[in-house]
């Protein structure tokens, strides 16, 4: 019976000092966000939001774009043959890759990397003339590449 009434007295002050259950459920409620109904506009305000998102910003009156007039445009070559500096025939893929990243690194032309007959061969380049890759082959063979020569390449 102690027993019985020491739980008694326990569960009254607990009741009395953390509130009832009734009381705790409905503070619970009350801190719940809005339940959203319906799509979701994902360009609206979020619920509760006030205010102009860009008062802090000047007014935009105008934009001043580049004069491009003056550039001159390269030819891109997309389709058709046309001329590359062959630099290396490797075995593996990754030897080819790994000298492709390098090359890339010490020269504006585009670098290529085809597989053909077993090989992946790395070339530099696309000339419209074979004068023009011959040109490269020189400026190749002074960065390390002195067994660049000029090949044919189909897009």
């Amino acid at each position: 019976m102690k027993a019985l009434l020491a739980a008694a007295l326990i569960t009254m002050l607990c009741l009395t000092a953390c509130g009832s259950s009734a009381a705790m459920r409905e503070s619970v409620e009350n801190d719940r966000e809005p339940t959203v109904t319906g799509p979701i506009d994902p360009f609206a305000d979020p619920p509760g939001y006030e205010g102009d998102p860009f008062a802090d910003f000047e007014l935009v009156t105008g934009m001043s774009v580049p004069d491009f007039s003056t550039v001159q445009y390269e030819e891109e070559i997309l389709s058709g043959t046309h001329y590359t500096v062959q630099i290396s025939a490797a075995t593996t893929e990754d030897t080819a890759e790994r000298l492709a990243e390098i090359v890339a690194r010490v020269t504006p032309l585009p670098v290529f990397i085809d597989h053909l007959d077993g090989y992946w061969k790395v070339r530099v380049g696309a000339f419209p003339t074979r004068g023009e890759a011959e040109a490269h082959v020189e400026i190749l063979s002074n960065l390390g590449y002195p067994g660049a020569w000029v090949t044919s390449r189909q897009p």
